[in-house]
């Protein structure tokens, strides 16, 4: 190859780049809008040149953007009516961005209340798989991971650093290719879980041996222990969540 074409195709990057991120820009701001509820359910969308002019890009960006959001049932096209926004019930609440979109918004207490029952239904059988399947390498990860939960001590930051690829390693080590596929969508809602929970210092002190009893559980392949464990785990950090909300009310 020239050494013209290599410049050529290394000059073609920057703006190939530049649109990805104006694309992935323009869904966001949408996107945050319509979760937030500044564009009202059942209201239509401006036309494409009002919306471009408004994010300060181009049309064909705004297409793009409005094609994702339909994927994501946050919006419906139609011809001569436009686009609509839909309502919640509509929405791919386990789509990645969508429950990113919520918890930036500022979820309530009847989204933790679904998280926790989620986790209740997933994490405690996936801590039971993952001892029965996990191999010698997971085992190692798992432990230097329970270790680095261990040096953050109540250090909210590098609390949740180490928590939440915690957490995704165990579903990994299951072997259930949808429960590992779940990890990065749960991981988001975990997050957003302790926004709050960490407020409460004596709480994620209770929750760092229980972590260590999960682990221990799955290195040891009992999946009895695992399970209990990390029920023991939500039951504690739901516990949190009110202590937290209850503040937040008196507030």
């Amino acid at each position: 190859m020239s050494a013209s074409t290599q410049e050529g195709t290394v000059a073609e990057k920057p703006g190939r780049l530049q649109r990805r991120s104006l694309h992935r820009e323009a869904v966001d701001a949408l996107g945050q809008r319509i979760v937030r509820g500044d564009i009202p359910v059942g209201s239509t969308l401006p036309i494409e040149a009002e919306l471009g002019d408004a994010l300060e890009v181009s049309r064909t960006v705004v297409r793009e953007a409005v094609k994702v959001l339909a994927s994501k049932g946050l919006v419906a096209t139609r011809p001569r009516t436009g686009t609509r926004i839909r309502s919640r019930a509509s929405w791919d609440l386990l789509d990645h961005d969508v429950l990113r979109w919520i918890v930036e918004s500022g979820p309530d207490r009847a989204f933790f209340e679904d998280l926790f029952e989620v986790r209740v239904i997933i994490e405690p059988q996936a801590a039971a798989l993952a001892a029965e399947r996990r191999t010698d390498r997971e085992a190692s990860k798992l432990a230097a991971l329970v270790e680095r939960l261990e040096q953050a001590g109540d250090d909210a930051r590098r609390h949740t650093e180490a928590d939440l690829p915690l957490h995704a390693a165990i579903l990994e080590a299951s072997h259930n290719e949808l429960l590992t596929r779940l990890s990065n969508t749960l991981g988001v809602a975990l997050r957003a879980g302790r926004v709050v929970t960490t407020r409460v210092t004596e709480g994620m002190a209770l929750s760092i041996p229980l972590h260590g009893e999960v682990v221990r559980s799955i290195i040891d392949r009992d999946p009895h222990r695992a399970r209990e464990a990390m029920h023991a785990i939500i039951d504690y950090a739901r516990h949190d969540m009110e202590v937290a909300l209850a503040a937040d009310a008196e507030a």
